[in-house]
């Protein structure tokens, strides 16, 4: 029994330790986007959920417009010319498909 709870404490230190570096650890410093991010987005899209996960993983706040509806695909016709997603205007830069290097050029 003793052993177990050993085991089991030092589980719980190494645990604790690991989630302290990575607290503690300084964020990125390209992280974030001085421009303002939209995102044209449909929910079932494999390759949008990338670039959702690009943007997280990049501290990158966005505003998501579902490309699925009505107002967005009308929008997205005058814009564009059709209405593919992913898409994603930063600042006045047009990103199509899943591209972090020019999400992150265009964010600096």
């Amino acid at each position: 029994m003793q052993r177990y709870i050993r085991r089991v404490s030092r589980v719980f230190i190494m645990a604790g330790a690991a989630s302290a570096v990575l607290f503690l650890s300084a964020p990125d410093a390209e992280a974030g986007c001085s421009k303002r991010v939209v995102l044209y987005n449909a929910e079932w899209c494999p390759y949008c959920r990338q670039v959702r996960a690009i943007l997280a993983r990049n501290g990158i706040k966005y505003t998501i417009r579902d490309a699925t509806s009505a107002p967005v695909q009308s929008d997205m016709l005058k814009r564009f010319g059709d209405t593919s997603v992913p898409r994603m205007l930063i600042g006045n830069a047009v990103v199509e498909g899943v591209d972090e290097a020019r999400i992150k050029r265009f964010c600096r």
